[in-house]
């Protein structure tokens, strides 16, 4: 009798559990909350695998969070053999394929749903958009860009979204957004919080902890992001979204470690009834390029142009016509530091998913942009690829992006472009000895601390004991050996980014080998 009650307590005690997780899953659920509500869904899939409930609402979570979405593969796939199937989950079938660079069967779920002849207004007007990103992607990744990612490290990022990266031409900061946990402030009720603007110095060829950027006024309770910055990183534009999540551009001098109050641009950049969302100065201060979208553009977000007028003023805004425009979304223009190329994002060109980075080039006599071209894989992937901001030599790029050897969430990165050639250092001196007597002979190796591969050997001149050495960034052993005199041994970094120098003069004193 008292083990029945026992069995009898103990069904009830998991039942009522079992409720409560499932209430609590679908109000995370019902409010946005995807990251918290996966957690519980992924507990009722375990309780319950064949649920259809519970495996479309997990799919559906992993989709709208930063996690591996390709994830939401496995229960979509349970969902769409039952014979009960929702039709919208062969469209988000096709999603989640389509993420995990699956694309021949990212493209039958595609027609799988078009099929059915059902599911939502919204994914049936999509669904020959998403089958096109596929096949661009297909193609897109035959041809991948020689490229390597940097993840600027823990010192940067964290398990939030941190994102839209900015540096100015020397890389002698960054400067970005971030949605990590702030203790002043309540999460919203998706979870998330609301996002902080956040710098980082270059000290000694590293970036520092990255710490928040003081100065800016304004209620916490609006969402303030930095979305453009100037080539000598003197002039932010901040991004204000009020209440109504409307949203305007500010202007804002960067001095120190601080961003001066910022000035609301005016009307006829910043228009009453719509979204101005991204912008950039050039170098000169005499054009802005921004996001807008104002229905007189192409369709969606256009991206345009304001010029300086003779009294100081901006003059009326210039659609950037329909080489850059699409009836697609344009959005985060920057120009590069030398002014011949103007990247932004795009879902209109020929994408691989959602935004891609773009570059157009100026052209001198037409006068205006033109040779749009996209960025390519892995630069761009099946996420959305937002902001992308070019250093002065073109050898690196900064991009916030979601990949497997990241932090949690999107991660901003150093895009390094292998086919171009770094800056190099020249070291330059004279090997000497304390006796002043001429050497039979000088040997100079180099050896990469990364690798302990050997990076060349150098043989001083005969006579002058002159030796020249050429390196890339990078952390060096250095070996001088010479008969009859002591080796020595000497580790070397050769800075990057605003540390870089051209020369370094270095002279080295050899002791003799003392007798036993």
């Amino acid at each position: 009798m008292k083990l029945s009650i026992l069995i009898l307590l103990t069904v009830f005690c998991v039942v009522g559990t079992f409720g409560q997780d499932k209430k609590l899953a679908a109000d995370l659920f019902e409010v946005g909350n995807f990251e918290e509500a996966l957690e519980e869904y992924l507990l009722l899939v375990e309780e319950d695998p064949g649920s259809l409930e519970y495996n479309y609402n997990l799919a559906v979570c992993y989709l709208n969070t930063n996690i591996d979405k390709s994830l939401a593969i496995e229960p979509l796939e349970r969902v769409t053999k039952n014979p009960k199937i929702i039709a919208d989950a062969y469209y988000l079938l096709g999603r989640a394929y389509h993420y995990g660079y699956q694309f021949d069967k990212a493209i039958d779920a595609f027609n799988e749903f078009i099929a059915t002849g059902k599911g939502s207004d919204l994914n049936r007007e999509n669904v020959d958009k998403q089958i096109e990103y596929c096949e661009n992607a297909r193609e897109l990744m035959k041809f991948p860009k020689s490229v390597d990612f940097e993840n600027l490290g823990p010192q940067i990022n964290s398990r939030y979204a941190d994102y839209f990266p900015f540096v100015p031409r020397d890389e002698k900061f960054v400067i970005f957004n971030s949605n990590r946990e702030d203790r002043k402030r309540e999460p919203m009720m998706n979870g998330a919080y609301l996002p902080t603007i956040y710098i980082s110095y270059v000290e000694d060829g590293k970036f520092s902890e990255a710490v928040e950027v003081p100065g800016i006024k304004g209620s916490e309770e609006i969402k303030q992001e930095i979305v453009g910055l100037n080539g000598d990183g003197t002039q932010a534009v901040l991004y204000f979204e009020d209440f109504n999540f409307e949203g305007d551009l500010y202007e804002s001098g960067v001095e120190g470690k601080g961003i001066k109050k910022p000035k609301v641009l005016p009307d006829v950049i910043n228009s009453k009834k719509y979204t101005e969302i991204a912008g950039c100065f050039t170098d000169d201060n005499q054009k802005f390029y921004f996001a807008s979208n104002r229905p007189e553009g192409y369709g969606g977000v256009d991206i345009y142009m304001c010029q300086r007028l003779p009294n100081g003023k901006w003059s009326m805004a210039q659609n950037l016509g329909p080489t850059i425009n699409t009836s697609e979304d344009e959005d985060f223009p920057n120009i590069s530091p030398d002014g011949k190329y103007l990247f932004f994002s795009s879902k209109g060109h020929a994408s691989m998913g959602g935004y891609d980075i773009f570059r157009a080039e100026w052209d001198e006599v037409k006068r205006k942009f033109t040779k749009v071209q996209n960025m390519g894989y892995p630069i761009n992937t099946p996420e959305d690829n937002m902001n992308f901001r070019m250093s002065e030599t073109g050898k690196y790029g900064y991009i916030s992006a979601v990949r497997a050897e990241g932090y949690g969430d999107k991660d901003i990165y150093r895009v390094n472009f292998k086919d171009i050639e770094p800056r190099y250092t020249v070291i330059k001196g004279t090997v000497t000895n304390s006796l002043d007597k001429k050497f039979e002979d000088i040997f100079i190796q180099v050896v990469d601390a990364e690798t302990d591969e050997i990076f060349g050997d150098y043989l001083p001149n005969d006579k002058t004991n002159r030796y020249v050495i050429i390196l890339p960034p990078g952390n060096y052993y250095l070996y001088v050996a010479a008969y009859g005199y002591q080796e020595i041994f000497e580790e070397v970094e050769i800075l990057d980014k605003s540390s870089f120098k051209s020369f370094i003069d270095w002279d080295f004193v050899m002791e003799p080998v003392e007798e036993e």
